[in-house]
């Protein structure tokens, strides 16, 4: 579907797999952390506030492959990408920490916010329109 300016609007399922693709690789750079993090403590559990920490440096993480690329690497591999809803370009990076934690809300009440795309004729999640952004799909190279 063409959306703003002709490009095509990402739907469900690529966004949905993107998201997978990133757990895919982020689950395991998060027990690597936590097993250092482990092992620095003497084995012992980490903290209450190690775990916020580790939830910063994901946050931290996804924001700056989108601030640096427009997209995670999964979003990279199904060639989709986080764009400015306004101009086209890369949102700043304000707008960018505000979707990030947008995904919060977009999870309440039981994934509503991200079951909005399905209804909403720029395809936006809640976290989108709150960081005023879209999620294009490019096309093939070549």
């Amino acid at each position: 579907m063409a959306g703003q300016g002709g490009v095509e609007l990402a739907g469900f399922w690529p966004r949905l797999a993107a998201q997978v693709l990133d757990a895919a690789w982020m689950l395991p750079v998060g027990l690597l952390l936590v097993f250092i993090g482990q092992a620095a403590r003497g084995g012992q559990d980490l903290s209450p506030g190690a775990d916020i920490l580790l939830q910063l440096i994901s946050a931290l993480i996804i924001i700056l492959f989108w601030v640096t690329r427009q997209a995670t690497p999964g979003k990279r591999l199904l060639r989709l990408r986080v764009i400015d809803a306004e101009t086209g370009g890369t949102p700043p990076w304000p707008r960018l920490v505000a979707r990030y934690f947008g995904y919060i809300l977009s999870s309440i009440p039981l994934g509503l916010g991200y079951l909005w795309m399905l209804w909403d004729p720029r395809k936006q999640c809640w976290h989108d329109r709150i960081a005023r952004t879209l999620v294009v799909r490019d096309p093939p190279p070549g």
